[in-house]
């Protein structure tokens, strides 16, 4: 019963937590369908896909910073 009533005071004192770690899923997805979307076929240039394919990898980075960050920030 303890371990439950110290993981609820984690949650109680950093209530942001479980928001950071919601985006930073939530970016990863998105990093995943624009992916599965295969920018290279519906793009009329191969610059137009390579940026957002580059900014698709950046978002997916940045996702994943964010719920590492939000989830050890207090482990």
């Amino acid at each position: 019963m303890n371990g439950s009533a110290s993981t609820l005071q984690r949650v109680l004192t950093q209530p942001l937590r479980p928001l950071g770690v919601t985006v930073g899923v939530l970016l990863v997805v998105a990093t995943l369908a624009a992916v599965a979307g295969t920018p290279w076929q519906t793009h009329a240039s191969m610059t137009a896909a390579i940026v957002q394919m580059l900014a698709a990898v950046l978002m997916g980075v940045i996702g994943v910073g964010l719920a590492y960050i939000s989830w050890a920030a207090d482990a």
